[in-house]
């Protein structure tokens, strides 16, 4: 039993940073794409599949660094860093479209007519620019993630959470 509450905490402990950053990340896109699209009503349907996404994702970047592909540009760091960004950045693309996916399917009755309808109703140029900025974040976290590893998260914790000399 103990073994299991070790290897529990050790994936929470693991997934915490991604899972804050990505929650983070999708609440602020969907916020954006309410805006943009004039939807104002912040529903708890709209959070929940904000926070569901930001852990699928979290679990994305877990199960990919697990990978031995996620090492396969491993000669220079940012080789590595943007290798690792497009991973993510794959895995999270198919979450976006099946997250459009899902709610045309269960509108139209069929999946042949839910691709139709994909194809005619979804905003491309919203789904690009919300793409883009997932891409970004991706990014972002990589190359943080990475940075910390580096320099060491004790010294970085430090830093972040002891008193500045006046």
């Amino acid at each position: 039993m103990r073994r299991i509450l070790a290897i529990v905490a050790k994936e929470i402990r693991e997934a915490l940073p991604a899972t804050i950053f990505f929650l983070l990340l999708f609440h602020l896109i969907g916020l954006t794409k309410a805006v943009v699209l004039d939807e104002y009503s912040l529903s708890a349907l709209r959070a929940m599949g904000a926070t569901m996404g930001a852990l699928i994702v979290a679990k994305a970047v877990l199960v990919v660094e697990a990978l031995s592909i996620a090492r396969l540009f491993s000669g220079r760091r940012i080789s590595n860093i943007l290798w690792r960004t497009l991973l993510y950045g794959a895995l999270t693309l198919i979450f976006r479209f099946v997250e459009e996916f899902i709610p045309l399917v269960s509108k139209h009755g069929e999946i042949v007519s839910a691709i139709r309808g994909m194809i005619g109703e979804v905003s491309w140029p919203l789904f690009a620019v919300l793409s883009l900025w997932i891409f970004s974040g991706l990014f972002f976290y990589t190359l943080v993630s990475d940075m910390v590893k580096m320099v060491e998260p004790n010294k970085i914790k430090d830093a972040l959470f002891s008193r500045l000399n006046s």
